[in-house]
């Protein structure tokens, strides 16, 4: 019996590690907000309306003012798109980030522990949330009256998706994302692309 040797394993090729560090980058991520709020009861009451004559069992919603409350619902829609300003946030180098953090340190219990939910975040959530979400901003670079006007107009809802955005690209993964959407996708066009077989 004839014993073939081994082949070797291919070498694996290192990127270039200057390259890929001369090109590195902080995570961003997007955040539409909507700065007519207002606009929001309007569109409720009308898609309210336009629900109930839809339950009304009519010959056509065309003839008992569905289609013109549709077209109002679709120019408020259209409007408040119009009032949306995508704000752009960008992770802090982590010495900076670091520097945030020791501005702002955890409460702490009679025991000497960090409270909730601060033991969470790794800072003091009430004075550190505005800073940090002003610091991570990266378009629109608001003035200080401007900055003032938005933190009156944002909502709860809003500040918290500004603040959890900026949380998270400071304090998240930033491993290779896995699309299976995408994945599947290719998969299919491989598939369809391939030559039938016989």
């Amino acid at each position: 019996m004839v014993t073939r040797p081994k082949k070797a394993a291919p070498a694996v090729m290192k990127p270039d590690f200057a390259a890929l560090l001369a090109g590195a980058k902080l995570p961003e991520r997007t955040v539409p907000v909507c700065l007519r709020g207002d606009l929001k009861a309007e569109h409720e009451r009308l898609n309210d309306e336009l629900e109930l004559l839809e339950k009304q069992a009519v010959d056509s919603l065309a003839g008992n003012g569905g289609a013109e409350l549709a077209e109002r619902i679709e120019a408020l829609e259209a409007e408040m798109r119009a009032n949306t300003y995508p704000f752009v946030l960008r992770g802090l180098p982590g010495p900076q980030f670091r520097a945030f953090k020791a501005k702002h340190p955890e409460r702490v219990d009679a025991n000497g522990a960090a409270v909730k939910p601060d033991d969470y975040y790794g800072f003091d959530i009430t004075t550190g949330f505005e800073p940090l979400i002003r610091t991570s901003i990266v378009d629109p670079q608001p003035d200080e009256l401007q900055w003032s006007t938005l933190m009156e107009t944002l909502t709860e809802r809003q500040f918290d998706d500004l603040a959890m955005a900026a949380f998270l690209l400071n304090r998240g993964d930033v491993d290779v994302p896995f699309s299976r959407a995408a994945s599947r996708l290719t998969r299919l066009s491989a598939a369809e692309l391939k030559p039938p077989t016989g």
